[in-house]
Formats: C-alpha cells, sequence, structure tokens
C-alpha cells in the first residue's frame, strides 16, 4: 500500500468510527427523550364468558420509581392520566422501584409510591408484586391508600374475581398459592389473574379459563428491526407484548412504563393498557386496536 493510499483508508476509518458514534449518540439521546415521553393508551377487548355487562379495566406495569426517569411527579402525571379513563378495574402489576430493593428505606419506598395514593376506579385497585419489590416495604407503602396488594390472595368484585400471584423470587410457593386461589374460586364468575412474570402463564391448570395479565418483559425495552431484543429466554421473545391464547387461557403483556439497567426505549414506547372486557362467547370481538 502506497503512502498515499495508506492516508486516504486511515481517514475512511476515522470517518466511519465518526459516523458510528455520532449513530450510537445519537440513539442514546433518542432512547431517552423515548422513554420519558408520555405513555400511550394501547386498547384490547377480550370476551370473557360468564360475564354480564362490559367491564374496562386499566393496567400499568413497570413503573420503576427512579430520580432519573421516573420521580414522584412524573408518576403522578401518569396516575392523573389512568384516572382519566374511568376504569372500572386498575390493576398495577409490579416492578414498582429500580434496582435492588434492599437499597429502598421504607421511607423511600413510600415516597416513590405516594402517587398510587390518587388512583381511583369504581370496582378498586389491586397490585401484584414484581421481582424489584420487597414485599414488606410494599405492602406498607400501599397501606391506609386505595391499592390492595394481592399476595397469592383471591378478591370477589362482583362482576369479577381477582387472584394476585406472588413474585417468581418465591418460586413453588408462589406459584402453587395461585393455583390454591385460582382452584378454590367459586364458580360462575371470570377470573383474573394479575401476576408479573409472562411465565406464570405456563404453570396455568387446564380446565377454569384464566384471564392472566402480566408485565415484566417492557416489550424488550429496545427492539430493534432486524435485531429483534435481548429477552432472556425464548418464551419471553415470543411473549414479549400483547394479547395471547393457549387453550382456555388468554394473557396479556403490557411492555409497561419504565426502564431497568439503562434509562431509554428504543421501538417500545411507554404504555399504559386500557382493556374492555365484553360479554358473550369466546372467539368473537377478541383482539386489539393498536
Amino acid at each position: 500500500m502506497t503512502p498515499v493510499a495508506a492516508k486516504t483508508w486511515r481517514k475512511r476509518l476515522w470517518r466511519l468510527l465518526l459516523a458510528l458514534v455520532a449513530t450510537g449518540l445519537a440513539l442514546l439521546v433518542f432512547g431517552v427523550a423515548s422513554a420519558q415521553r408520555d405513555p400511550i393508551v394501547v386498547r384490547y377487548r377480550i370476551v370473557l364468558p360468564g360475564l354480564t355487562a362490559p367491564l374496562r379495566l386499566v393496567q400499568l406495569s413497570d413503573s420503576h420509581a427512579s430520580a432519573i426517569d421516573m420521580p414522584a411527579s412524573r408518576l403522578a402525571r401518569v396516575v392523573d392520566q389512568i384516572n382519566a379513563l374511568h376504569a372500572d378495574i386498575v390493576v398495577l402489576t409490579g416492578d414498582y422501584v429500580s434496582g435492588n430493593p434492599d437499597r429502598w428505606s421504607k421511607s423511600q419506598t413510600r415516597a416513590a409510591l405516594a402517587p398510587f395514593g390518587k388512583l381511583r376506579a369504581q370496582l378498586g385497585v389491586f397490585a401484584a408484586l414484581g421481582n424489584h419489590d420487597d414485599r414488606v416495604k410494599t405492602a406498607a407503602a400501599l397501606k391506609g391508600g386505595p391499592v390492595q396488594l394481592l399476595v397469592g390472595e383471591r378478591v370477589d368484585v362482583g362482576p369479577v374475581l381477582v387472584v394476585g400471584a406472588d413474585d417468581i423470587q418465591r418460586g413453588s410457593p408462589a406459584v402453587e398459592a395461585m393455583r390454591r386461589a385460582i382452584r378454590a374460586a367459586p364458580p360462575g364468575k371470570p377470573l383474573l389473574v394479575i401476576a408479573h412474570e409472562p411465565v406464570f402463564f405456563t404453570w396455568l391448570q387446564p380446565g377454569r379459563p384464566v384471564l392472566m395479565i402480566v408485565g415484566h418483559t417492557h416489550g424488550g425495552q429496545v427492539y430493534l428491526p432486524v435485531v429483534g431484543s435481548t429477552l432472556p429466554t425464548q418464551f419471553y421473545r415470543d411473549h414479549r407484548r400483547g394479547m395471547f391464547h393457549e387453550g382456555l387461557h388468554t394473557l396479556l403483556v403490557s411492555s409497561g412504563l419504565g426502564t431497568t439497567d439503562l434509562p431509554i426505549r428504543i421501538g417500545v414506547p411507554p404504555e399504559i393498557v386500557e382493556l374492555t372486557l365484553l360479554p358473550g362467547q369466546p372467539g368473537r370481538n377478541s383482539g386489539t386496536d393498536k
């Protein structure tokens, strides 16, 4: 290679490196801005046998309180957005703080979750635990407010029964508590299960139909064309976001509101889910309008 050719090659390489750096910085800026935008409202409809009248449910998942991208002031605005939907039922499906929950004191956890105290729904607001949540601190933070934390428990809210699963870090006891609450549920009403991780869906038993509502995946948080996402298992990649039907059971996965590890979202905007439950027979009017 001649000196002139070598110099030209070095210039081209330098330009390529600068272009790659500029592209990376642009993606980072875009990702940070996308993560902090107001959540979109994603609407689904599903027929729920046993329901006697339409019911509107709103889900918020993975709020991940953080000084960087989820201060209490931002969560308060999201709560106002949820209340403006006038839901019959509101469900929160875990991960209310970011990072290791052991690093959050009781007072910090209470302050982070304080905006949930203004949630309103005609039939109630219910919550499940996520893998970033400490049970004792979360329960204390929600105590006295409108949010009822369900940990392997079932509640009758009138038109439907709601079961809240414990977090999967509890292992087999969490799974069995969910199954026990389902088995013991009186007949005649539709059954909703709120959990954090979609993998709970694989542990539902045959028999009574269940609508399970979860989060955890963040929709991949970063989802790029061709590349896709970096979700850890094939099950999560196949169920990263949306509605899925298997046998008598239905799974709804929200990509959630907040972030983890890095405060960025690319290709997966923050979302609130509005689910309209309709009386009738399965297979009619089920799906999404997004």
